[in-house]
């Protein structure tokens, strides 16, 4: 009569599950690995703002639209800025059609019936506020010791902002720009500083 041995269990299952495991753990790590890197750290907003500052126009356009979700809100509110920068200066300002800012001697030019709306601070928008607002959110998130999600593209050879989204961590609230840029005049001058 044969010898006849127990079967022995396969634990091909064990294996399986492991792998199983480790991707599932993957799936969570490489995703949380990336959203960390690409989070907008101050040391490229500063290098960003050294880039315009040493190479941004005098004379440009700018064109963003600033999204806004907030979390009592189903959809996000959005407004249409047109800025016109002209020797360094802010001389028109239009928001979603509405113009709020035109410069005092553009009115007199204009003629009749148009009127510097010289309430509104003009300092407020072009490259240098759009850099300042980037700079107040991630100093707010700072001092209240915040892990929100920030991210920005910068033009590579002018270090102007062409995106940026600012996510506050387990909210619904959320910041994002959108940024048309463009150059009046010869490429050679600079923004006086």
């Amino acid at each position: 009569m044969p010898a006849v041995f127990p079967r022995r269990r396969s634990r091909r299952w064990i294996g399986f599950f492991v792998v199983l495991g480790v991707l599932s753990a993957i799936a969570i790590v490489v995703p949380l690995v990336y959203n960390l890197s690409i989070q907008l750290r101050p040391e490229q907003l500063a290098e960003a703002r050294r880039r315009w500052q040493e190479n941004g126009p005098a004379d440009y356009d700018l064109q963003y639209l600033v999204e806004t979700k907030h979390e009592t809100e189903a959809e996000p509110e959005s407004s249409e800025y047109l800025v016109k920068v002209r020797n360094g200066r802010v001389v028109l300002v239009v928001d979603t059609g509405e113009v709020v800012y035109l410069e005092p001697s553009l009115a007199t030019v204009a003629g009749p019936g148009v009127l510097a709306l010289s309430s509104q601070d003009a300092s407020n928008y072009g490259v240098p506020a759009l850099f300042d607002d980037i700079e107040a959110a991630l100093r707010r998130d700072e001092a209240a010791g915040r892990k929100n999600y920030t991210q920005a593209q910068f033009d590579p050879s002018d270090g102007h902002p062409r995106h940026y989204i600012h996510s506050e961590r387990g909210t619904k609230e959320r910041v994002e720009w959108h940024v048309k840029f463009k150059r009046v005049g010869p490429r050679s001058r600079r923004h006086p500083d």
